[in-house]
């Protein structure tokens, strides 16, 4: 079974390494947990994987904690919140081993570990990141966190039929300026601004997956995605009645 399994997966498909620097640890837990489920998964030719199947519901009694995760426009605080960083590396992975995607929404905001339109995002009973292994042979997914690093690996391996390779390109079809709002607070003091939420600015982001052959030629170039990021408002909070005069 050893030796069968070593030359099944005896190929790098794809992998991808990001940072979890300056998280906090609720959401270094919850990214270790979601890395832990699907660790190890073999899909065999025609299966499908689904991330939210795979992981199950996010409770604490499954041991996730809260953490920061956008709703409703803003950045709240919810049980497994951070997840979506390892969906999103599976995504960027199943794209450069050239698998069938089935299901993938992008985030409400553009993430900072990933290139525009190459995150997907998830919730539970909400949006769902799948895809199917349309290759010919089984693949395995191992994913990892490591605690000296701080950074989140995903890779994927299998068997190489061919010397083509995935290149992603995508381009910003339009943006949108974010404004900056004032909001009363009763727990600023009087003259002081305390920022409750960062600006984003929105985008509009279309993704091609090109394949070449191993001398560098171009087989196929299709649309890939089109990414919407919402803009996010800067929102300055201020004590009662301080509001500036063209924001009152």
């Amino acid at each position: 079974a050893a030796e069968l399994e070593e030359l099944l997966f005896r190929d790098k498909l794809s992998e991808s390494t990001t940072s979890l620097w300056g998280s906090g640890a609720g959401r270094i837990n919850n990214v270790r947990l979601a890395a832990e489920a699907i660790d190890g998964i073999v899909l065999m030719p025609g299966d499908e994987f689904s991330y939210n199947t795979a992981l199950g519901k996010r409770t604490p009694e499954r041991g996730y904690m809260l953490a920061g995760a956008y709703s409703g426009g803003e950045t709240v605080q919810e049980y497994g919140g951070g997840i979506c960083q390892v969906s999103s590396e599976v995504y960027y992975c199943a794209l450069y081993a050239n698998l069938k995607i089935t299901a993938r929404t992008c985030h409400m905001f553009p993430v900072g570990y990933l290139p525009a339109g190459l995150d997907a995002t998830v919730s539970w009973g909400g949006p769902d990141f799948a895809f199917r292994n349309s290759r010919d042979y089984p693949i395995k997914i191992v994913t990892s966190y490591n605690d000296d690093t701080n950074e989140l690996t995903c890779t994927i391996l299998g068997t190489k039929v061919d010397d083509h390779y995935v290149v992603m390109t995508n381009a910003v079809l339009a943006s949108y300026d974010y404004q900056t709002v004032y909001q009363e607070s009763p727990d600023v003091a009087p003259g002081e601004e305390v920022i409750d939420q960062y600006g984003h600015t929105g985008y509009h982001v279309r993704t091609w997956r090109n394949i070449y052959d191993g001398d560098g030629s171009l087989l196929s170039s299709r649309v890939e995605a089109d990414s919407h990021y919402d803009v996010g408002n800067k929102i300055i909070l201020v004590a009662p009645g301080y509001l500036p005069e063209d924001n009152a």
